[in-house]
């Protein structure tokens, strides 16, 4: 066999050897991965970043931000308003259901007529938190208002049931009415001859700002009609 032939066999088996490894390499740089920011799936991105669109981005929905935070166009940002407490809100504003709005204020009244000198007076009973239930001091002064019902000759008066600004605003007026029928029952089951109504006026008239301020929001007015 010549050296020509020689080469040729050689040179044969080795271009085909070379051949598969151009191939391989270019298959190895076509499956790399996008530069960042670009990306096919989460794996891309860095450590808490999720590929959306095809890019790195902080959020894909408002789960993936911390609380008070709302996912925007990609990156978690501030939710305006967004609060846990009163005392994050501005003056005149109350912290609802994770926002602070402007507080409520009561329709303009006439004042009432004033209580004779000397007349007993209908006090507010008062409830714990997220409760309808009569303790023994409310008892106590539904006693006290029954007595001043009969001695006033009342005919008749009115129970509004109140509560503090914290849930929401359907569940606080069904509580504020359970409250004034709880009251209401009481006074009936001591024997009150008036005619008693109720109502509720839920977190309308909450003014409270901490737990103290709470607890007076958390009651029962009376009003003789």
């Amino acid at each position: 066999m010549s050296l020509a032939s020689r080469s040729n066999v050689v040179r044969g088996p080795t271009l085909v050897a070379l051949m598969g490894t151009c191939i391989g390499l270019a298959l190895s740089v076509s499956a790399c991965s996008p530069d960042y920011p670009k990306c096919d799936n989460d794996e891309d991105c860095h450590q808490g970043e999720f590929c959306v669109n095809n890019l790195c981005q902080q959020c894909r929905t408002n789960d993936d931000c911390p609380q008070g935070q709302r996912c925007a166009s990609g990156a978690c940002e501030a939710i305006p308003g967004y609060c846990t407490s009163n005392s994050q809100c501005a003056a005149g504003q109350v912290c609802q259901n994770n926002m602070c709005v402007a507080q409520k204020q009561a329709a303009l009244k006439p004042p009432p007529a004033p209580t004779p000198a000397g007349a007993c007076e209908l006090t507010p009973v008062y409830f714990d938190y997220d409760s309808s239930t009569l303790s023994d001091s409310a008892r106590d002064q539904l006693s006290r208002n029954a007595s001043c019902l009969r001695e006033r000759g009342t005919r008749g008066a009115q129970l509004t049931g109140m509560t503090d600004p914290r849930g929401t605003e359907e569940y606080n007026l069904a509580l504020g009415e359970r409250r004034a029928q709880s009251a209401q029952q009481y006074l009936k089951s001591l024997g009150t001859d008036a005619n008693l109504s109720v109502s509720s006026m839920g977190e309308e008239m909450a003014s409270g700002s901490d737990e103290a301020g709470w607890a007076r929001d958390r009651r029962v007015d009376f009003k003789a009609k």
